[in-house]
Protein backbone atom coordinates (compact mmCIF):
# COMPACT_ATOMS: atom_id res chain seq x y z
CA UNK A 1 0.00 0.00 0.00
CA UNK A 2 2.24 2.86 -1.14
CA UNK A 3 0.33 6.96 -0.91
CA UNK A 4 2.32 9.34 -1.03
CA UNK A 5 1.18 13.00 0.16
CA UNK A 6 4.21 15.28 0.37
CA UNK A 7 4.06 18.74 2.49
CA UNK A 8 4.49 21.79 0.69
CA UNK A 9 3.57 25.37 1.32
CA UNK A 10 1.14 25.72 -0.82
CA UNK A 11 -1.14 23.06 0.33
CA UNK A 12 -3.72 23.97 2.82
CA UNK A 13 -3.50 22.42 6.04
CA UNK A 14 -6.87 20.81 7.48
CA UNK A 15 -7.78 21.12 10.96
CA UNK A 16 -6.61 18.45 13.56
CA UNK A 17 -8.70 15.72 13.88
CA UNK A 18 -11.23 15.87 17.15
CA UNK A 19 -12.94 13.20 18.92
CA UNK A 20 -16.56 14.22 19.00
CA UNK A 21 -16.96 14.75 15.32
CA UNK A 22 -15.27 10.96 14.84
CA UNK A 23 -18.21 9.70 17.71
CA UNK A 24 -20.88 11.60 15.92
CA UNK A 25 -20.24 10.73 12.39
CA UNK A 26 -20.48 7.27 13.72
CA UNK A 27 -22.91 7.76 15.25
CA UNK A 28 -25.11 9.18 11.99
CA UNK A 29 -23.59 6.32 10.16
CA UNK A 30 -25.78 4.06 11.87
CA UNK A 31 -23.09 2.19 14.49
CA UNK A 32 -24.30 2.81 17.95
CA UNK A 33 -22.77 -0.04 20.08
CA UNK A 34 -20.19 0.91 22.36
CA UNK A 35 -16.71 1.89 20.59
CA UNK A 36 -14.13 3.83 21.96
CA UNK A 37 -12.76 6.61 19.55
CA UNK A 38 -8.80 7.37 20.31
CA UNK A 39 -7.54 10.90 18.69
CA UNK A 40 -3.59 11.39 18.27
CA UNK A 41 -1.48 14.26 16.68
CA UNK A 42 0.99 11.50 15.90
CA UNK A 43 2.67 8.12 15.70
CA UNK A 44 4.92 5.56 14.53
CA UNK A 45 1.35 3.30 12.95
CA UNK A 46 -1.61 3.24 14.34
CA UNK A 47 -1.98 -0.25 13.47
CA UNK A 48 0.56 -1.06 15.49
CA UNK A 49 -0.46 0.82 18.23
CA UNK A 50 -3.58 -1.24 18.20
CA UNK A 51 -2.13 -4.47 17.82
CA UNK A 52 0.35 -4.10 20.87
CA UNK A 53 -3.06 -3.17 22.91
CA UNK A 54 -4.51 -5.98 21.45
CA UNK A 55 -1.71 -8.05 22.55
CA UNK A 56 -1.79 -7.22 26.29
CA UNK A 57 -5.68 -8.21 26.32
CA UNK A 58 -8.33 -8.53 23.18
CA UNK A 59 -10.05 -5.30 23.64
CA UNK A 60 -13.96 -5.44 25.33
CA UNK A 61 -15.21 -3.22 22.89
CA UNK A 62 -14.00 -2.04 19.41
CA UNK A 63 -11.62 0.55 19.10
CA UNK A 64 -11.25 3.43 16.34
CA UNK A 65 -7.79 5.03 16.50
CA UNK A 66 -6.66 7.91 14.53
CA UNK A 67 -3.99 10.32 13.68
CA UNK A 68 -2.61 13.44 11.80
CA UNK A 69 0.57 11.99 10.84
CA UNK A 70 2.31 8.48 11.13
CA UNK A 71 6.11 8.56 11.07
CA UNK A 72 6.12 4.82 10.22
CA UNK A 73 2.98 3.87 8.24
CA UNK A 74 3.22 0.41 6.18
CA UNK A 75 0.98 -1.28 4.29
CA UNK A 76 1.19 -5.14 2.45
CA UNK A 77 4.85 -6.47 1.69
CA UNK A 78 6.12 -4.18 4.20
CA UNK A 79 5.73 -1.02 1.99
CA UNK A 80 6.04 2.26 3.25
CA UNK A 81 3.12 4.85 3.59
CA UNK A 82 3.89 8.27 3.72
CA UNK A 83 1.37 10.91 4.35
CA UNK A 84 2.47 14.93 4.99
CA UNK A 85 0.24 15.96 8.21
CA UNK A 86 -3.12 16.74 8.11
CA UNK A 87 -3.18 15.61 4.64
CA UNK A 88 -4.93 12.05 4.82
CA UNK A 89 -6.97 10.12 6.74
CA UNK A 90 -4.57 7.79 8.57
CA UNK A 91 -6.96 5.62 11.50
CA UNK A 92 -7.31 1.93 12.15
CA UNK A 93 -10.34 -0.16 13.92
CA UNK A 94 -9.55 -2.63 16.10
CA UNK A 95 -12.54 -5.91 15.74
CA UNK A 96 -12.66 -7.95 18.88
CA UNK A 97 -13.31 -11.71 17.81
CA UNK A 98 -15.38 -13.84 19.58
CA UNK A 99 -13.68 -16.73 17.10
CA UNK A 100 -11.04 -16.82 14.03
CA UNK A 101 -13.52 -17.44 10.91
CA UNK A 102 -12.56 -18.89 8.22
CA UNK A 103 -11.23 -17.65 5.20
CA UNK A 104 -10.42 -14.80 7.29
CA UNK A 105 -7.69 -13.37 4.09
CA UNK A 106 -11.22 -11.91 2.20
CA UNK A 107 -12.14 -9.38 5.34
CA UNK A 108 -9.39 -7.16 3.53
CA UNK A 109 -11.83 -7.17 0.11
CA UNK A 110 -14.79 -7.02 2.49
CA UNK A 111 -13.82 -3.75 3.77
CA UNK A 112 -12.90 -2.45 0.43
CA UNK A 113 -16.22 -2.98 -0.86
CA UNK A 114 -17.62 -1.05 2.03
CA UNK A 115 -15.26 1.46 2.00
CA UNK A 116 -15.51 2.34 -2.06
CA UNK A 117 -19.51 2.13 -1.41
CA UNK A 118 -19.31 4.50 1.58
CA UNK A 119 -17.37 7.14 -0.56
CA UNK A 120 -19.94 6.32 -3.41
CA UNK A 121 -22.53 7.30 -1.53
CA UNK A 122 -21.42 10.52 -0.43
CA UNK A 123 -20.53 10.93 -4.65
CA UNK A 124 -16.85 10.07 -4.65
CA UNK A 125 -17.16 6.59 -7.77
CA UNK A 126 -13.64 4.77 -7.07
CA UNK A 127 -12.58 0.90 -8.40
CA UNK A 128 -11.12 -1.62 -6.17
CA UNK A 129 -7.51 -3.43 -6.96
CA UNK A 130 -7.12 -6.88 -5.79
CA UNK A 131 -7.39 -7.11 -2.74
CA UNK A 132 -6.47 -3.74 -1.09
CA UNK A 133 -6.40 -0.85 -3.26
CA UNK A 134 -9.06 1.51 -4.21
CA UNK A 135 -8.37 3.37 -7.11
CA UNK A 136 -9.87 6.35 -9.25
CA UNK A 137 -8.76 6.16 -12.86
CA UNK A 138 -5.80 3.52 -12.48
CA UNK A 139 -4.86 6.16 -9.71
CA UNK A 140 -4.39 5.19 -5.81
CA UNK A 141 -6.70 7.08 -3.34
CA UNK A 142 -6.22 4.60 -0.97
CA UNK A 143 -4.91 1.02 0.48
CA UNK A 144 -6.04 -1.49 3.85
CA UNK A 145 -4.23 -3.16 5.88
CA UNK A 146 -5.67 -5.96 7.82
CA UNK A 147 -3.48 -7.76 10.37
CA UNK A 148 -4.38 -10.31 13.72
CA UNK A 149 -3.40 -9.57 16.66
CA UNK A 150 -3.93 -12.67 19.75
CA UNK A 151 -3.57 -12.19 23.54
CA UNK A 152 -2.26 -14.70 26.52
CA UNK A 153 -5.34 -16.10 26.54
CA UNK A 154 -5.70 -17.10 22.92
CA UNK A 155 -8.21 -14.55 21.72
CA UNK A 156 -8.55 -12.91 18.45
CA UNK A 157 -8.52 -9.06 17.64
CA UNK A 158 -8.58 -7.75 13.58
CA UNK A 159 -7.03 -4.88 12.94
CA UNK A 160 -7.97 -2.89 9.69
CA UNK A 161 -6.14 0.20 8.93
CA UNK A 162 -6.89 2.77 6.29
CA UNK A 163 -4.93 5.21 4.48
CA UNK A 164 -6.97 7.83 2.39
CA UNK A 165 -5.88 10.59 0.58
CA UNK A 166 -7.18 14.17 1.10
CA UNK A 167 -5.20 15.90 -0.80
CA UNK A 168 -1.70 15.71 -2.64
CA UNK A 169 0.86 18.10 -3.54
CA UNK A 170 1.10 16.67 -7.12
CA UNK A 171 3.97 19.27 -8.07
CA UNK A 172 6.32 17.91 -5.45
CA UNK A 173 5.37 14.31 -6.02
CA UNK A 174 8.04 12.06 -7.82
CA UNK A 175 7.52 8.64 -7.54
CA UNK A 176 6.48 6.24 -10.13
CA UNK A 177 2.94 5.12 -8.82
CA UNK A 178 -0.02 7.43 -9.96
CA UNK A 179 -2.17 8.38 -6.83
CA UNK A 180 -5.28 10.28 -6.28
CA UNK A 181 -7.07 12.29 -4.00
CA UNK A 182 -10.35 12.69 -2.39
CA UNK A 183 -10.19 16.86 -3.15
CA UNK A 184 -10.74 15.47 -6.73
CA UNK A 185 -13.82 13.91 -6.12
CA UNK A 186 -15.84 15.84 -3.93
CA UNK A 187 -16.33 19.91 -3.02
CA UNK A 188 -14.60 21.50 -0.35
CA UNK A 189 -17.15 21.18 2.10
CA UNK A 190 -17.56 17.59 2.03
CA UNK A 191 -13.81 17.02 2.91
CA UNK A 192 -13.83 16.88 6.55
CA UNK A 193 -11.66 14.39 7.93
CA UNK A 194 -13.22 13.21 11.05
CA UNK A 195 -16.50 12.76 8.91
CA UNK A 196 -14.68 10.79 6.63
CA UNK A 197 -12.67 8.63 9.43
CA UNK A 198 -16.37 7.93 11.35
CA UNK A 199 -18.49 6.73 8.31
CA UNK A 200 -15.24 4.53 7.10
CA UNK A 201 -14.83 3.02 10.51
CA UNK A 202 -18.44 2.23 11.11
CA UNK A 203 -18.62 0.50 7.60
CA UNK A 204 -15.67 -1.60 8.29
CA UNK A 205 -17.38 -2.37 11.69
CA UNK A 206 -20.10 -3.46 10.51
CA UNK A 207 -18.72 -5.20 7.64
CA UNK A 208 -16.27 -7.07 9.95
CA UNK A 209 -19.55 -7.78 12.08
CA UNK A 210 -21.31 -9.26 9.41
CA UNK A 211 -17.96 -11.16 7.97
CA UNK A 212 -18.25 -12.89 11.49
CA UNK A 213 -21.55 -14.58 11.06
CA UNK A 214 -21.71 -14.97 6.85
CA UNK A 215 -18.14 -14.63 5.51
CA UNK A 216 -17.52 -13.67 2.02
CA UNK A 217 -20.84 -14.49 0.26
CA UNK A 218 -22.04 -11.25 0.62
CA UNK A 219 -19.42 -9.18 -0.76
CA UNK A 220 -18.21 -11.04 -3.20
CA UNK A 221 -20.83 -10.02 -5.99
CA UNK A 222 -20.26 -6.26 -4.64
CA UNK A 223 -16.25 -6.55 -5.02
CA UNK A 224 -16.85 -8.00 -8.77
CA UNK A 225 -18.64 -5.40 -9.51
CA UNK A 226 -16.54 -2.72 -8.76
CA UNK A 227 -13.06 -5.17 -9.53
CA UNK A 228 -11.30 -2.84 -11.55
CA UNK A 229 -9.38 -4.47 -14.81
CA UNK A 230 -11.80 -7.30 -15.36
CA UNK A 231 -11.53 -8.70 -18.56
CA UNK A 232 -8.08 -7.45 -18.73
CA UNK A 233 -4.38 -9.41 -19.13
CA UNK A 234 -2.93 -8.98 -15.80
CA UNK A 235 0.28 -10.24 -14.08
CA UNK A 236 0.68 -11.70 -10.76
CA UNK A 237 4.13 -10.33 -9.13
CA UNK A 238 6.28 -11.54 -6.66
CA UNK A 239 9.14 -9.97 -4.98
CA UNK A 240 10.32 -8.44 -8.51
CA UNK A 241 9.29 -10.94 -11.03
CA UNK A 242 6.36 -12.16 -13.07
CA UNK A 243 5.01 -15.21 -11.57
CA UNK A 244 1.60 -15.88 -13.45
CA UNK A 245 -0.31 -13.59 -15.91
CA UNK A 246 -3.81 -13.79 -17.66
CA UNK A 247 -7.22 -12.59 -18.12
CA UNK A 248 -8.98 -11.12 -15.00
CA UNK A 249 -12.33 -13.12 -14.38
CA UNK A 250 -13.01 -12.41 -10.89
CA UNK A 251 -12.68 -13.26 -7.29
CA UNK A 252 -13.88 -16.59 -6.03
CA UNK A 253 -15.68 -17.33 -2.91
CA UNK A 254 -12.51 -17.51 -1.05
CA UNK A 255 -11.60 -14.06 -2.30
CA UNK A 256 -9.01 -15.47 -4.59
CA UNK A 257 -8.20 -13.42 -8.04
CA UNK A 258 -9.40 -16.08 -10.87
CA UNK A 259 -7.03 -15.73 -14.03
CA UNK A 260 -8.25 -17.43 -17.29
CA UNK A 261 -4.46 -18.72 -18.77
CA UNK A 262 -4.56 -21.35 -21.72
CA UNK A 263 -8.14 -22.20 -21.44
CA UNK A 264 -7.80 -23.20 -17.79
CA UNK A 265 -9.10 -21.10 -14.70
CA UNK A 266 -6.06 -20.03 -11.98
CA UNK A 267 -6.58 -19.35 -8.34
CA UNK A 268 -4.54 -16.40 -7.03
CA UNK A 269 -4.46 -16.69 -3.23
CA UNK A 270 -4.28 -13.50 -1.23
CA UNK A 271 -0.48 -13.47 0.27
CA UNK A 272 2.77 -11.61 -0.49
CA UNK A 273 1.95 -10.37 -4.20
CA UNK A 274 0.43 -7.66 -6.03
CA UNK A 275 -1.18 -7.24 -9.43
CA UNK A 276 -0.88 -5.13 -12.40
CA UNK A 277 -1.96 -4.59 -15.84
CA UNK A 278 0.08 -5.76 -18.30
CA UNK A 279 1.85 -3.79 -21.25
Amino acid sequence: MQIFALIMNSVVQDAPLRLAPIERALAEAGWVTPCRVEVIAETGSTNEDLIACARIGRPATPIVRAADFQHHGRGRQGRAWQAAPRQAMLFSVACPLAELPEKLPSITLSCAVVIAECLAAHGATVQLKWPNDIRVGGRKLAGILSELAVDASGRYTLIVGVGLNLRVDRAALAIAQPVAALDELLPPNQLDRCTWIGRIAAAILGAAQQFQSEGFAPFRPRFNGLLEARGQTVEIIEGDRSVASGRLVEVDDDGRLMLETGGILLGINVCDVSMRTSR
